[in-house]
């Protein structure tokens, strides 16, 4: 029996040894073959998900046109044929935003709030006023439309990618809302004036995009534009003799007024 162990184990390590023999030794790789073998891509240090705090600042330039309608109607009011004017405020705003983000491989989802304080501020006048004949009423006549938007925010979703490590590229929307100073009047230069004004806190809607670099783990920057509109206001101007209401029951000028805005800023995030 040891004799039949001994002679099986024999003939097992010559079987390994033929074997071995047979296939030759590994060989290396050539140099040729080792230029050919591409390295594998460098992976991305960074991610976006995250919670993140900023500040910003840019300018922002919009459209507030203005519409004067004779009430209670042009014939009837005569002096005055319907105008508009366009009284499109511009000006420097600046603010915070906060915010959160989740990227799942080069997708990156996120929700954004800004609170922005505003420095846009736009008039328009047109003299002499024009009646429904085409002629010009007295040489001091005169249409005027004023419009501030003292303050404004938003909130907002965003999707985005990443095309390059540390860069996203990005669309948004949601509600915009905002507080604005509005006024008009038509001044006839002979005593009889039809002014509005009023103060408005509005809400409207916001689209836009944008591009952010992250500088380190923590801080990025960004460049961004939006567009809002907060709507329209419409109010109906009596008529005032010095002054003082006349209590007129058939003289009115009835204004709408507009509220859009484009917005260009950059900020300054640092992401938890």
């Amino acid at each position: 029996m040891k004799q039949l162990i001994r002679l099986t184990i024999l003939l097992c390590t010559c079987a390994v040894f033929a074997l071995t023999v047979a296939a030759g030794p590994e060989s290396l790789p050539s140099s040729k073959e080792m230029k050919q073998v591409a390295p594998a891509p460098p992976t991305c240090d960074f991610s976006w998900t995250g919670f993140y705090i900023g500040a910003n600042g840019g300018y922002g330039w919009g459209s507030a046109d203005t519409h004067f309608d004779p009430l209670p109607d042009a014939a009837t009011f005569f002096d005055l044929e319907p105008t508009s004017l366009e009284p499109d405020p511009d000006g420097f705003i600046g603010g915070g935003q906060l915010g959160y983000n989740f990227q799942w491989n080069w997708l990156i989802l996120g929700v954004e709030a800004d609170f922005q304080g505003s420095d846009m501020e736009g008039s328009g006048t047109s003299s002499p006023i024009i009646n429904i004949t085409g002629g010009p009423e007295r040489p001091g006549s005169f249409l005027v439309a004023h419009e501030r938007t003292q303050w404004f925010g938003t909130a907002r979703a965003r999707m985005g990618f990443a095309p390059f490590c540390r860069l996203m590229v990005y669309a948004t929307g949601g509600l915009a809302y905002g507080n604005v100073d509005y006024s008009a009047n038509a001044n006839f230069d002979n005593g009889f004036t039809y002014p509005v004004s009023f103060s408005k806190t509005k809400a409207g809607w916001t689209v836009g995009g944008g591009l952010e670099y992250a500088l380190s783990h923590h801080w990025s920057v960004r460049a961004e534009y939006l567009y809002y509109d907060l709507g329209d206001e419409s109010r109906t101007g009596q008529e005032l003799f010095n002054g003082v209401p006349t209590g007129s029951p058939t003289y009115f000028v009835h204004y709408n007024l507009e509220t859009t805005a484009n917005i260009v800023r950059g900020g300054l995030n640092f992401k938890f």
